[in-house]
C-alpha cells in the first residue's frame, strides 16, 4: 500500500511539473505565433514563421554571436514555480539539456540559427494539418488543445 501511494504521488509530482512547464509554453507559443501574423490575415504563413523565429533567436543571441551557448538557451527557457524544489529544478535542468543537445545537431555545444531553425521546421508542419503552407486560428487551438503536458520538446522566447 505504501509503495502504491508513494508511486502515486511521484506520478503526481511528474504530472505537476510537466504541466508548470507545458503551460508557460504553450503560452509563450501562442502569444509568439499571433505576433507572427505580420500582414494580420489571420494566418501565419512559413515565412512568417521564419521570420518570428528569426526574431526570438536575437532575442536569445544576448550576446549578438550569431550562437546561443546553454547559458542563452537555458534563460530562454519557461521557468518553474517559485515553489518548485530542488527535484523539480534538478528535472528542469535535465530536460533543457536535452532540448539543447537535440537542436545542437553539429554537437559543438552551440546552436546556430540555422540549427535553431531546422528544430522547429517540423513544428510548423505537425500544426499545418491541411497542408495549405500556413497556419490557421483553428490549427493553431487544435494543436494546443491536442498537446499532452510534457510532450513539447523544445521551446523558445
Amino acid at each position: 500500500m505504501k509503495n502504491m501511494i508513494t508511486g502515486r504521488c511521484a506520478r503526481y509530482a511528474v504530472t505537476t511539473l510537466s504541466l508548470a512547464l507545458a503551460l508557460p509554453m504553450a503560452a509563450q507559443a501562442a502569444e509568439q505565433l499571433t505576433q507572427a501574423d505580420t500582414n494580420k490575415d489571420g494566418k501565419i504563413s512559413r515565412a512568417e514563421a521564419k521570420a518570428a523565429q528569426s526574431r526570438s533567436f536575437e532575442r536569445l543571441d544576448s550576446n549578438g554571436n550569431g550562437q546561443l551557448d546553454r547559458q542563452e538557451f537555458d534563460k530562454g527557457q519557461p521557468g518553474l514555480p517559485a515553489n518548485a524544489d530542488a527535484q523539480d529544478k534538478q528535472r528542469r535542468q535535465s530536460i533543457i539539456t536535452g532540448w539543447f543537445d537535440n537542436i545542437d545537431s553539429n554537437g559543438d555545444g552551440k546552436i546556430s540559427e540555422s540549427e535553431y531553425q531546422q528544430a522547429v521546421a517540423p513544428y510548423f508542419d505537425r500544426m499545418d494539418s491541411n497542408g495549405d503552407g500556413s497556419i490557421s486560428s483553428d490549427e493553431l487551438k487544435k494543436a494546443f488543445h491536442n498537446a499532452r503536458p510534457g510532450s513539447q520538446q523544445s521551446g523558445s522566447n
